[in-house]
C-alpha cells in the first residue's frame, strides 16, 4: 500500500523565510507631496521625487485633527483627501494612528469614523499616537479611548463592532525577529559598544521582568508579533508588538533620516536566519529635509530590503496583511482526508480571501492534492518547486496589492 501523504502548514508563504512590515507613523510628515511620493517610492518602481521606486509593499498611517505642521486628513486639501481614500481602497493606507491630537469628543469621533468607513475596503489596524486622547492604551500611551465614561471613549463604536481587530498599544522590542526565540545579535554594534550593550541589557531585563509576571513586558517573554488580550473596558483584541532593533534603543533611528542604521545587512540576515516575522516601528515622514526627503543612505537601505524581497528571502508587506496572515496561521482550522490516491485538504474559515493569500502546505505529491475552502474546491493551487530539503508544497497564491494611479 502506498504511504499516505503527510501534510503540514509552512510558517510563511513559499519561498520566503521571513516576513516584515514597515509600520510608519505619519507624525511630522510636512506635506501631502512627501506623504504620497513616499508611498509611490516604496510601492512602485517608477521614478519619483525621492528617487527610483523600490517596488516593495508598504502601507501607511493616517489621522485627522492635528496641528498645522502635520499632514493629516483635515489639514490637507480635497485632492489630498481624495488620494487618501484611493490608498485606503488599495490597501496602502492600512492603519489609523488615533483620531489625532485635537479629537476628544464623541461627535468628532463618530464623524471621522464614518469617513474612514465610507469605502469598500476598511482600515482595520489601530496604532496609538503619542498621548492622543483617543488612544486605546491608558498606561504607556495615556489614552481614554477604552475608558467607559470618558469623553474620548470610542471602543464600543470602533473595536467592539469588529471594525478594528488589530491594536498597537505602545509595545516595542529591540529584538528584530518575532515568532521565534529572542535574539540580540543584530543589536550589537562594535563601533558603539557601550550604547549597544546598554540596549541589549535593557531588552534582557524586559524579558526577565516578563518571566516574573510583569504585565507591561508580557509580550517580550513570548516574543510573538501578535497576542490576544483585553482593553481596560474588557474588550477582547489582537494586540501586536513592533520592533526597532537599533543599537541605540527603540526610540533611536526610528525615522526616514536614520533608517539606514536599522535596515542593515546584519539585521536582515538575522531576520532570515531566525525565520522571524516583524513589524518595524518607524516614522518615515520625519525626513531629512523638505528639499531632500530621502538621503542617499535612506534610499540604499530600502534598496537593500528590496534585494532581500527580490531574492525571495523576506516577504515585505503591509501591517494589515502581515497581521492577518499571522492570525490566520495561528487559528487555521483544516483537516486532511485521503481518498484513493488523492490527498484532500479542507479549510474552514470566516476570514477574507486576502488573509488566505500565501498559505502553503508541505505535501508529498502536489499533483494529487486538492484544496477545499469552505466546501468549495480551489482550482488555482500553485505547485511550488521543492525546497533545499527536497520538500514539495502547494500554495494559495500571494496576490500583490495594486498601487493606484495618483495623477489627476
Amino acid at each position: 500500500m502506498k504511504k499516505k501523504n503527510t501534510v503540514s502548514l509552512r510558517k510563511y508563504p513559499y519561498p520566503y523565510q521571513a516576513m516584515l512590515a514597515i509600520c510608519s507613523d505619519l507624525d511630522e510628515t510636512p506635506n501631502k507631496d512627501i506623504y504620497f511620493e513616499t508611498a509611490k517610492y516604496l510601492n512602485t518602481t517608477e521614478q519619483t521625487s525621492l528617487g527610483k521606486g523600490v517596488g516593495l509593499e508598504v502601507g501607511n498611517t493616517v489621522y485627522f485633527d492635528m496641528p498645522s505642521h502635520n499632514f493629516s486628513y483635515t489639514n490637507t486639501d480635497d485632492d489630498g483627501r481624495d488620494k487618501i481614500h484611493r490608498l485606503i481602497e488599495s490597501g496602502h493606507i492600512d492603519c489609523l494612528h488615533s483620531f489625532g491630537d485635537f479629537v476628544d469628543d464623541r461627535s468628532s469621533i463618530e464623524k471621522y469614523w464614518n469617513i474612514i468607513q465610507s469605502g469598500k475596503r476598511k482600515i482595520e489596524v489601530w496604532v496609538d499616537h503619542a498621548q492622543a486622547p483617543t488612544n486605546l492604551d491608558n498606561d504607556i500611551m495615556q489614552g481614554h479611548g477604552a475608558e467607559q465614561g470618558a469623553t474620548a471613549y470610542h471602543c464600543d463604536l470602533t473595536v467592539q463592532s469588529g471594525g478594528l481587530p488589530f491594536i498597537w498599544k505602545g509595545r516595542v522590542t529591540s529584538c528584530v525577529a518575532q515568532n521565534t526565540k529572542r535574539s540580540y545579535q543584530s543589536i550589537f554594534n562594535k563601533q558603539y559598544i557601550k550604547a549597544s550593550l546598554k540596549t541589549i541589557t535593557l531588552e534582557f531585563v524586559k524579558g526577565w521582568l516578563a518571566r516574573l509576571g510583569n504585565q507591561k513586558y508580557a509580550m517580550h517573554k513570548a516574543n510573538k508579533v501578535l497576542r490576544k488580550t483585553t482593553l481596560i473596558d474588557g474588550t477582547k483584541v489582537n494586540e501586536f508588538m513592533r520592533c526597532n532593533p537599533a543599537w541605540g534603543g527603540v526610540s533611536c533611528f526610528d525615522q526616514a533620516r536614520g533608517i539606514h542604521h536599522v535596515l542593515t545587512k546584519k539585521m536582515l540576515d538575522t531576520l532570515v536566519e531566525k525565520e522571524g516575522c516583524s513589524v518595524l516601528y518607524s516614522h518615515l515622514g520625519k525626513v531629512h529635509s523638505i528639499e531632500e526627503p530621502f538621503t542617499k543612505e535612506t534610499r540604499k537601505a530600502f534598496e537593500l530590503l528590496a534585494d532581500y524581497q527580490n531574492g525571495k528571502k523576506i516577504l515585505t508587506t503591509t501591517t494589515r496583511r502581515l497581521l492577518g496572515y499571522n492570525r490566520t496561521v495561528e487559528e487555521l482550522d483544516f483537516s486532511v482526508k485521503y481518498i484513493g490516491e488523492e490527498t484532500h485538504i479542507y479549510l474552514n474559515t470566516d476570514y477574507s480571501w486576502e488573509d488566505l493569500n500565501g498559505l502553503t502546505w508541505y505535501v508529498d505529491d502536489p499533483e494529487l492534492t486538492r484544496l477545499y475552502i469552505n466546501g468549495v474546491e480551489h482550482n488555482r493551487i500553485v505547485i511550488n518547486n521543492k525546497n533545499a530539503m527536497e520538500q514539495a508544497s502547494i500554495s494559495i497564491e500571494w496576490e500583490r496589492l495594486v498601487f493606484p494611479k495618483m495623477d489627476n
